[in-house]
């Protein structure tokens, strides 16, 4: 195996954007954190916990170099849960304001997830203070195509396999395969 001085280059720069990211950027530090590969930010004043052999990111998947995993606890009675095993892919917003989001064990998540528990402003101009926020479990071993949303108060049933683009608007039982926007059941695996 030879040196390669520009791959040399390109590690270093990039170990120093997940410092950048991790260490300076975020201001919250996760009560455990598994494997990062992609640059991560943590924020809020809530709980974030990453299963310690869970993994953010993966090279060679798109957005690898130009984007981050942004996990962020917004209020003090929020919280971020990834369960052991589980891989986001990289892009993954995960927000959680006023609610929990727990992501079970063994799923896998594309690229561009986004995984939302607020509102985060109202729908009427004079009081955009007034918003709704609502628990989201993702249940184990849950597939997630790349570009996928989903939305306050669902809970995804263990072993559910998302399209890609979906947007995920209500729950879900266990072994559903769902697709479109709003997401809909197309079957029931084993059916």
């Amino acid at each position: 195996m030879s040196f390669h001085p520009l791959k040399s280059l390109r590690k270093r720069f990039f170990d120093l954007k997940k410092f950048w990211f991790g260490k300076i950027l975020s201001e919250n530090r996760p009560v455990s954190c598994g494997k990062i590969e992609q640059p991560a930010l943590f924020l809020g004043e809530g709980r974030i916990e990453i299963d310690k052999t869970a993994t953010l990111g993966y090279f060679p998947s798109p957005y690898f170099y130009s984007g981050y995993q942004h996990i962020e606890a917004r209020s003090k009675d929020a919280a971020v849960f990834v369960g052991a095993g589980t891989f986001l892919n990289n892009n993954a917003v995960v927000i959680a304001e006023r609610a929990k989001i727990t992501i079970g064990k063994n799923c896998l998540i594309g690229t561009n997830f986004r995984c939302l528990s607020s509102d985060f402003h109202g729908v009427d101009p004079d009081a955009r203070e007034v918003y709704k926020s609502a628990d989201i479990q993702v249940g184990d071993n849950v597939f997630v195509g790349n570009d996928v949303v989903i939305l306050k108060g669902v809970t995804i049933g263990a072993g559910t396999t998302i399209a890609a683009g979906a947007v995920v608007t209500r729950s879900f039982p266990p072994k559903s395969v769902i697709a479109g926007n709003p997401a809909k059941l197309i079957k029931t695996i084993g059916e």
